[in-house]
């Protein structure tokens, strides 16, 4: 294989490994109901916080897609 399609292949690896990091035997899903009350509480919404945690997780594939795709074009 070409060292490109190597980079980005490696890059696919690194994505679905990172989609396995918090399996719901560890993890278990919450009470989003009673998530959102407790936050409220705390003039905090889910939303917020369901909008941070998104952009960890796209800034971080996006990071991952660019370092390769750089790579990449440097093959």
């Amino acid at each position: 294989m070409s060292d490109r399609v190597n980079v980005l292949e490696g890059a696919l690896r690194e994505i679905e490994e990172w989609s396995r990091a918090y399996p719901l035997k560890v993890f278990p899903e919450p009470d989003l109901k009673r998530v959102a009350e407790v936050l409220a509480l705390n003039n905090l919404t889910l939303d917020a916080v369901s909008a941070s945690v998104a952009r960890h997780v796209v800034e971080g594939v996006g990071r991952i897609a660019r370092e390769a795709l750089a790579k990449a074009g440097r093959s």
